[in-house]
């Protein structure tokens, strides 16, 4: 036997060891030993896959793991800003020079990437290996399952993360009874978590305390995330990006305007950071103790509720996102802010293996292993939200309400310009949280814009890419628009 065959020979013993327990990491398994039985792989080669700097702790130990499953020498390329990873992958679609197999990059760039033929279509390998993305025990959360994965109708990702955004308060003093009396005094209505934006801005007020080195709350204007803060009220109270029918833009519309005028005025109970820092402000100020409470991504969790990162450890409640009522039937709308999702290169060195690796990645267990460790991934698998070392990593109480949070989600702009749709947006929200425009000039100027690009791009694409898109809010939004006469009921699949 030569040393190649003896190599080979356990590298297929390893490919035997079966995850009996796991038939979607099995099946990638199964199906890189048939790729190197052909001949299309070979033991020692190496795959790339381009990822951000928050995921390294999570997914190196499963990379490892992997490389000594197969053989294959896999391996992690770490990028440090999010933007930069955009950037070099679309610069990879013009050179093409196969240094990467794999892209970990946010969801709603997904189009951006397809129509530039930098990633391949995935329909066929999900069908013959099936990652069991929408049905069964370990499905995704729906509807997730539909804006991490797909573009244009087809899958071109798979999902690897949940950045559907969590209000963290201060539940100690949510819970005070002292407090409770006063708030009810004040306002005549009982201190609890709100179910109307309107409820959130009186507990706002009311926990302002600067005199006390405690701000009311911490919400995202910055120039990279300020639609986070306005784009849950402004979906809750009805609105909708585009009409489905022309692509004109529907964001300077009553609804659009009046939500960013209730975001602008809660900044007189909050840090200036609110619109001149970036994402880490909330990292800061609320574990710190000095905000009330704060909208942002599911690992706040973990920073907020260990004491060695956290002064208010033990104080923290984790909540829905509020909502609007219409009819008297209560509408909340979450923002799944970016979220990472894997996708394969047409010009790597074998896509299918590729492929392959990236549904070992996905699998059920694989991924809750790597979730479990401290990261930018969150739980996005029914099954996460079962696990008991996830669910101990994060804390008992934040798993479900990340779960009720994901359900009631929403999508980034996922369609072609995905970016510049959002940076504009970004950039006019911000001006007028720093005072140079009034919401009525920030919002149609961003309609102005979008009229541009959508006219660049092409608009009767653009208007099938965003009807496909609509089909991906969840069902309570898609009830509303069409209950409402923004969405015509057979565009709103229902």
């Amino acid at each position: 036997m030569t040393w190649r065959k003896w190599v080979l020979g356990l590298v297929l013993a390893g490919l035997g060891f079966l995850a009996l327990a796991d038939p979607v990491a099995e099946r990638a398994l199964a199906g890189l030993r048939e790729l190197m039985n052909a001949g299309v792989i070979r033991p020692g080669q190496t795959f790339r896959i381009m990822i951000h700097s928050g995921q390294r702790g999570q997914l190196a130990p499963a990379v490892e793991e992997l490389s000594r499953l197969t053989g294959l020498k896999i391996e992690l390329v770490v990028i440090g800003y999010e933007a930069d990873i955009y950037n070099k992958a679309m610069h990879e679609a013009i050179v093409r020079s196969g240094d990467y197999d794999l892209f970990l990059t946010f969801c709603n760039w997904i189009g951006d990437m397809a129509e530039a033929g930098l990633i391949v279509p995935l329909d066929s390998w999900i069908k013959k290996y099936d990652p069991e993305i929408h049905t069964g025990p370990n499905a995704y959360v729906k509807p997730l399952d539909l804006f991490t994965t797909q573009y244009g109708g087809h899958y071109y990702a798979l999902g690897m993360d949940n950045d559907a955004l969590v209000l963290f308060y201060r539940k100690d003093l949510l819970e005070d009874p002292n407090e409770q009396a006063v708030f009810e005094a004040r306002y005549g209505r009982p201190l609890r978590l709100p179910e109307t934006w309107e409820e959130f801005d009186l507990i706002t007020e009311f926990f302002d305390r600067p005199e006390q080195g405690l701000r009311g709350a911490h919400l995202y204007l910055t120039r990279q995330f300020a639609y986070t803060s306005w784009a849950p009220r402004f979906i809750a109270k009805g609105g909708i990006y585009f009409d489905p029918l022309t692509m004109d833009p529907r964001i300077d519309t009553p609804e659009g305007v009046e939500a960013l005028k209730e975001v602008l005025a809660l900044q007189k109970h909050m840090f200036p950071e609110t619109y001149t820092g970036d994402w880490s402000a909330a990292y800061t100020f609320f574990p710190e103790g000095k905000v009330f409470w704060t909208i942002a991504w599911a690992s706040l969790g973990h920073w907020a509720s260990d004491p060695e990162t956290s002064k208010i450890a033990g104080k923290v409640g984790f909540a829905q996102l509020p909502g609007e009522y219409h009819e008297g039937e209560l509408y909340r709308a979450t923002p799944h802010v970016v979220g990472w999702s894997l996708s394969v290169s047409r010009y790597g060195k074998a896509p299918e293996a590729a492929y392959l690796i990236a549904q070992w990645l996905n699998s059920p267990s694989v991924s809750a292993q790597c979730i479990t460790r401290t990261g930018t991934l969150d739980p996005f698998r029914l099954n996460h939200f079962k696990d008991p070392n996830l669910l101990a990593a994060y804390g008992p109480a934040l798993g479900p309400v990340l779960l009720l949070n994901a359900e009631q989600s929403f999508p980034d702009i996922s369609l072609r310009g995905a970016n510049e749709y959002l940076d504009v947006l970004n950039l006019n929200l911000n001006a007028a949280a720093a005072g140079l425009l009034t919401p009525e000039e920030a919002l149609s100027q961003t309609a102005r814009a979008w009229q541009e690009i959508t006219d660049r791009l092409g608009r009767g694409r653009q208007i099938e890419s965003w009807q496909q898109e609509i089909l991906r809010y969840p069902r309570h939004i898609r009830e509303l628009w069409v209950k409402l006469g923004k969405v015509p009921p057979e565009l709103a699949g229902l």
